[in-house]
């Protein structure tokens, strides 16, 4: 399989696992506190905000799958996402308390993705250089 097809499906199942994940926050915004054991935050509608832009990430990533070199800013904004995101996290577990045991939605949802978006990147840039090259004769 080549680089780019496994691309393409890793974007999909990207996708799909965000827009899952996000309509299953958005539908139970107390589910992940009660299996980290955590108390629910007071106001629910905040992590269903969450699970509803969780799930656009999830369209977006529909979109780069089906035309890889057309939407690298999607892909940007993704990768920003999944690394942003931990920092954040650790951030809160050292400033709060927030048990430790909260990474694993860190893990599944940004940490495993980071080197398919790297991978992505490295593609896109000899995907341009060899476009270039072309274009220079």
């Amino acid at each position: 399989m080549t680089q780019e097809k496994v691309l393409r499906v890793v974007f999909r199942v990207a996708a799909v696992y965000n827009i899952c994940w996000g309509v299953g926050v958005v539908l139970f915004p107390n589910l992940l506190f009660q299996l980290w054991g955590v108390p629910p935050i007071n106001y629910p509608f905040i992590m269903s905000g969450l699970g509803m832009c969780i799930g656009l990430f999830g369209y977006g990533y529909w979109v780069v799958s089906r035309d890889l070199r057309g939407y690298p800013q999607l892909v940007v904004i993704g990768f920003l996402g999944k690394a942003l995101g931990p920092i954040g996290w650790i951030w809160t577990v050292v400033t709060t308390g927030l048990p430790l045991r909260t990474m694993w939605t860190n893990v599944f949802n940004d940490l495993i993705w980071l080197p398919f978006f790297v991978a992505y990147f490295v593609w896109y840039r000899r995907q341009r250089s060899a476009l270039s090259a072309t274009a220079g004769r």
